[in-house]
């Protein structure tokens, strides 16, 4: 039986200073397959691969400057290869090494898990948003209602809602809201963006069903300084910073990050307005006057790293502060004018990670205990119609159904606590626990009242307790070629809350609590067909939660909903890639659901909406995406997702004609097609020019449920249009993009022409889209 082994490097430059930072693979000897997870060296220039059988194994390490090592090398039986490398300046090759997180990019889109990976610092130039670059990737669709800044609903292959989860490295993102999403964090401040389908890693700590993004924020090396300024149309402006300082031990380091939105997001739309001759509604394209949005987010943080006691701990203080006009209720029917809405917060929060047990243990805890504050303000006396025009009336208190003045405070206390610990060479075991509690506690002196005391319903505490736990057991045989992924899950909550959208008086005592246990198990598998291609299969039986504000409401738009039970689903995916690196690139996945009780945001009564468990869904879906690049400087790809989602076992008799309906409000077919160009040396030496166009196409879907035997029956419903009335209909979208980057020294600019056909585009409940704007884009990099 082979006897374990191991080996030590360390790295240093010509006049012998350790290399921090280095990142470091061991291969197997023919190069083709990692034995061990990549390394980055510590603070002395070393790192240690342990628990190696004895034989022959191809050692490789990059630093930004120095040129590339490769090694072959030779671990003895039962010892521990000690060996010092010294990298040599490499300046010419500086651009071929500067870490763009493609490595860490290549390991999680090879994983058993099916993740799609966004590399945002190779687009940091553009002026792209993360939706932009999302609904680029096949599978996923991101619908808002409204510009910069209204709230994102990602879909990623049929689900939808609190089904996608969200992320920042790793962390559940609950306690920031509105705060830090998809819908403002600008490009610059990520490294990449992960798209989960279907099976979360044990590390990804939520009850999803269908999913989750997870925002992995950049890593500097060194001292560094980036800074972007981007101007676009509807007086839309973005500006980001961040910065970080290291000491010369790289023992210390200090940061800061922070970025603002602003848009007047006035771009015009197709309402209904009342012709002043006929009375009759007509179509009338009018810009909107209240819709703008404005965000502010700061972070500073401290770190320690590589001492005695942790391996980092980092400590930050942050916050952020938004405040967003509303145009109109969850569907386009009435003009509002003066409404608004408001979300703050101030969020401490620690980060500890320390190896033990000569690195076959890591402890990864964080913590943080924040509250957010959020407001409505609706005490207008008088209405607005679309044209912008206001009518005094003393007699009308507030434009919607019910005025308010809230503020609503909601505290969240978060804590993840992530170890992992290598069993043997090639099995790995992790666990996961997250723990939430959040609380709700507000006022609002024009809200509803408890019948008989008078007093405000806000100011009753409500609370949301969960907890989940996950197990995971990773194994690779045949020489690494299969890996199997087996993740156990065991989640919990507790809720405590009063229904005040009863439609009766309600008392203060009539309190309810909700509690449930669920648990899930999933198993996912990778085989290596060769170096260059493999497939991949996952299954899933999984719960998910009823969330805080899907039970509560967030005391603005969404009102509570105690009846919701948890989803209940069965997910299947398989997929198959091949890539020859500079060449092409292919890969398509299948999968199928079923799930019960799927839980969607349902428009009622205007101006609000309420979580429901909607009937049973199952389906399928088939999505494929290939990359060609060619003659040197240019590349291809294009993408498209077909999904056949339908509602199941309705047995009431009035609804029985549901069964077998697509699921509404659900994309269920869309295409990508994208053409880059780059050059390297433009006008000057090192300035790179690339330029790019990105056409989408999105089917038509439905607003409403509709019978199939409306639905288009040409080639799976793919030509041709439903036979209902259009209102019904979200109707069949183009949009295309283009623009170019250009760098010079430490600067980039970026121009974009978005939707260059001024194309009618629609959103979440056929909210209506902007039109053709064009976005200016200027950032500088110093180190």
């Amino acid at each position: 039986m082979a006897q374990k082994a191991g080996v030590r490097a360390t790295f240093t430059d010509g006049q012998g200073a350790p290399l921090a930072n280095a990142t470091v693979w061991l291969l197997d000897s023919s190069g083709q397959r990692e034995v061990r997870p990549v390394m980055l060296s510590d603070a002395r220039g070393e790192v240690v691969f342990s628990g190696l059988e004895q034989g022959d194994y191809l050692i490789v390490a990059r630093h930004v400057g120095m040129k590339e090592l490769k090694e072959l090398i030779r671990v003895p039986a039962d010892l521990l290869l000690e060996h010092q490398w010294i990298l040599a300046e490499g300046v010419e090759e500086l651009t071929g090494i500067v870490v763009t997180g493609k490595t860490e990019t290549r390991v999680v889109e090879e994983q058993p898990v099916k993740a799609a990976v966004i590399n945002t610092r190779a687009v940091s130039a553009q002026p792209a948003t993360l939706n932009d670059l999302i609904n680029r990737t096949a599978g996923v669709r991101i619908r808002q209602t409204g510009g910069l800044g209204s709230a994102p609903d990602v879909s990623v292959n049929g689900f939808q809602g609190r089904a996608i989860r969200y992320f920042k490295d790793g962390i559940p993102l609950d306690y920031l809201r509105d705060g830090y999403n998809i819908s403002s964090v600008p490009v610059n401040m990520l490294d990449r963006l992960e798209v989960y389908k279907g099976v979360l890693p044990v590390a990804l700590g939520a009850d999803a069903l269908g999913g989750a993004v997870n925002l992995v924020t950049r890593k500097a090396l060194g001292n560094v300084l980036n800074a972007s300024y981007e101007i676009a149309s509807f007086n839309t402006h973005r500006v980001s910073l961040n910065g970080l300082w290291v000491s010369g031990s790289q023992k210390w380091r200090a940061g800061a990050e922070l970025f603002y939105n602003h848009s007047d997001n006035d771009y015009k739309a197709v309402v209904k307005v009342t012709d002043p001759d006929t009375r009759n509604q007509v179509d009338a394209r009018l810009r909107m006057f209240h819709n703008a949005f404005t965000s502010y987010y700061a972070e500073v943080y401290t770190a320690i790293s590589d001492v005695g006691w942790a391996d980092e701990l980092r400590i930050s203080l942050g916050g952020f502060s938004l405040q967003r006009q509303q145009q109109h209720p969850a569907l386009m029917t009435d003009p509002y004018g003066a409404i608004k809405g408001r979300q703050g917060s101030v969020v401490p929060t620690i980060r500890y990670k320390k190896t033990l047990f000569d690195q076959k243990a890591e402890v990864d805890q964080f913590l943080v205990y924040n509250t957010v504050n959020i407001g409505r303000t609706d005490t207008l006396r008088g209405r607005y119609d679309w044209y912008g025009n206001f009518t005094p009336n003393p007699a009308q208190f507030g434009e919607s159904r019910q005025p308010a003045l809230s503020a609503i405070d909601f505290t969240n206390f978060t804590s993840r606590t992530n170890v992992r610990y290598q069993l043997a060479p090639r099995s790995k075991l992790e666990l996961n626990y997250v723990v939430t509690a959040v609380s709700r506690v507000g006022r609002d002196p024009y809200g509803p009242r408890f019948e008989g005391t008078g007093t405000d319903v806000l100011s009753v505490r409500t609370r949301y307790d969960k907890r989940v736990l996950g197990i995971g057991l990773e194994n690779t045989w045949l020489d690494g070629k299969f890996t199997s992924n087996l993740m156990g899950k065991l989640y919990s909550y507790r809720s405590a809350g009063t229904d005040t959208w009863a439609a009766r008086p309600v008392a203060e005592s009539e309190r309810i609590i909700k509690s449930g246990t669920y648990w899930g198990i999933a198993e996912a598998l990778k085989y290596e067909l060769d170096a260059n291609s493999f497939v991949r299969f996952s299954i899933e039986a999984a719960n998910r939660l009823p969330q805080q504000d899907e039970l509560f409401g967030d005391g603005i738009w969404i009102v509570p909903n105690f009846n919701l039970n948890a989803e209940r689903s069965t997910n299947l995916n398989a997929g198959y890639r091949l890539q020859r690196k500079g060449k092409f690139a292919f890969e398509t996945n299948a999968f199928y659901r079923y799930t019960k009780g799927l839980i969607l945001l349902i428009p009622i009564q205007p101006p609000y909406a309420q979580y429901t468990n909607m009937e049973n869904v199952k389906g399928y879906g088939i999505e494929a995406d290939g990359t060609v690049w060619f003659l040197k400087h240019f590349s291809a790809n294009t993408n498209f997702t077909y999904q056949n989602l339908r509602l199941f076992g309705i047995s009431s008799q009035l609804d029985s004609w549901k069964n077998d309906t697509r699921l509404r409000n659900t994309p269920w077919f869309f295409a990508n097609i994208g053409l880059n160009a780059d050059f390297d040396n433009v006008a000057a030496k090192g300035n790179p020019l690339k330029v790019y166009l990105f056409y989408n196409i999105m089917k038509e879907y439905y607003l409403e449920t509709i019978p199939k035997r409306l639905e288009s029956s040409q080639l799976l419903g793919l030509i041709g249009s439903a036979n209902v009335s259009s209102n019904l209909i979200i109707p069949t979208q183009h949009l295309l993009s283009a623009g170019l980057t250009y760098g010079f020294s430490a600067w980039q600019i970026g121009l974009e022409m978005k939707n260059m056909m001024n194309a009618d585009l629609y959103d979440y409940y056929r909210i209506q889209k902007a039109g053709r704007s064009v976005h200016l884009k200027v950032g500088v990099s110093l180190q």
